[in-house]
């Protein structure tokens, strides 16, 4: 009998221990495939379902440029899930506006596209006599006026060179010292090589290229402590004074 019963028990523990090892055999899979559903699910809701499709587009950074201009352009493809959603090619579009130096877009979660914008800053106004237009520190033409604004140094250019004569306009303008510029009515320029700064009671400051700006800054700076009408920098190792009041 108690052999038996020994038997049993025995052949009972044996019994638990086949049914643990199957268990545990099985587990992995089951947490694996578990897992597996689960990524699918996540897939699934942020890829394909309309649960974090996009609805509109925030915008910021806009300050003369509509905001309303910004989102058409943008043409963030709404109902699309926002994870699909090419940024990049977004940002690209922004940038095409002409008053927008620079364009980051980025996901709000859940339905959101945020775009922030740079716009572009005038430093100066270039006009030939019939249009104002305003251009920034790369040399960048980006809006015409009608009206000359205020508060910006005016560029009077002609000739066939236009651009760069602009973007020597801006290099000369960004060399001068703050005090100076402050004098400056205008510039006026035929080419990139004929730049002159018309300062106020009739001074003029015959520039020439945008060659050695920086010198030629710090030559002027010390020459117009000699009151003059005109001050010639265009060869800053030889400047002339002309029309000097004694």
């Amino acid at each position: 009998m108690s052999q038996s019963a020994d038997l049993a028990r025995a052949q009972q523990r044996f019994a638990r221990r086949q049914r643990l090892v199957r268990r545990h055999s099985w587990l992995p899979w089951a947490i694996g495939g578990g897992v597996l559903l689960l990524a699918g699910v996540v897939v699934w809701l942020f890829y394909f379902s309309s649960l974090f499709a996009v609805s509109g587009v925030r915008v910021s950074g806009a300050d003369t440029v509509p905001v309303a201009t910004i989102e058409q352009t943008a043409a963030a493809p709404t109902g699309t899930p926002l994870a699909q959603v090419d940024l990049s090619a977004i940002a690209g579009r922004v940038r095409t506006i002409p008053a927008v130096a620079d364009a980051q877009v980025t996901r709000a979660w859940p339905n959101k596209v945020v775009v922030v914008v740079t716009e572009r800053v005038p430093v100066v106004v270039v006009t030939d006599g019939a249009r104002y237009d305003l251009v920034d520190a790369t040399g960048t033409s980006y809006r015409t006026l009608t009206a000359r604004p205020t508060g910006l140094p005016e560029a009077k250019v002609t000739g066939t060179r236009r651009e760069q004569t602009v973007r020597s306009i801006v290099t000369v303008s960004a060399a001068l010292p703050d005090p100076l510029r402050a004098q400056v009515g205008s510039i006026s320029a035929t080419s990139p090589d004929s730049i002159t700064l018309n300062l106020g009671s009739g001074v003029k400051v015959v520039w020439g290229s945008s060659d050695d700006s920086a010198r030629k800054a710090e030559v002027l700076s010390v020459l117009m402590r000699r009151k003059a009408q005109t001050y010639d920098v265009s060869a800053p190792d030889l400047p002339v004074t002309k029309g000097e009041k004694r």
